[in-house]
């Protein structure tokens, strides 16, 4: 299930659109197949820029619902190569938006995760201290 836009979203958009991208040639409805791929895709889409952001937010800012309406509409359209050059400058406007939002250059207003704090020689790396797999003993009568 969606998480940043719904259906009702696509169509409170633009619904002839929606009808032209996802339609069910066959039947004569709007494809809920298509449209419920399209919504994830968007969602996958956002969540990989969100890496500043612990997942699941706690809610959807009004500029994620409109990114996730853009970029469904995108993938839609893509599905039968109909993505006019509108609707392919408004998705590399959305994937430029979702970079400023990771990278911090615009803010929801959410709180972030938490990061390790940087030292005086820059970022701190966590390093896992492995257990040995081969030691004297364990190769004991190996050799």
């Amino acid at each position: 299930m969606a998480i940043y836009a719904t259906k009702q979203d696509l169509i409170d958009r633009d619904n002839s659109m929606l009808w032209n991208v996802a339609i069910d040639r066959e039947t004569g409805e709007l494809n809920d197949t298509y449209i419920n791929n399209a919504l994830e895709q968007a969602d996958d889409e956002i969540n990989s820029f969100m890496t500043r952001y612990v997942l699941p937010l706690p809610t959807v800012p009004g500029m994620l619902n409109k990114l996730a309406v853009t970029i469904a509409f995108y993938w839609l359209a893509d599905r039968d190569q109909q993505a006019t050059n509108l609707l392919e400058e408004r998705y590399k406007m959305a994937l430029t938006t979702l970079r400023e939002i990771g990278t911090g250059k615009r803010d929801l207003g959410l709180p972030v995760a938490d990061k390790p704090a940087e030292s005086s020689l820059g970022k701190v790396e966590l390093v896992q201290d492995n257990e040995r797999l081969f030691t004297r003993n364990s190769l004991r009568g190996v050799l």
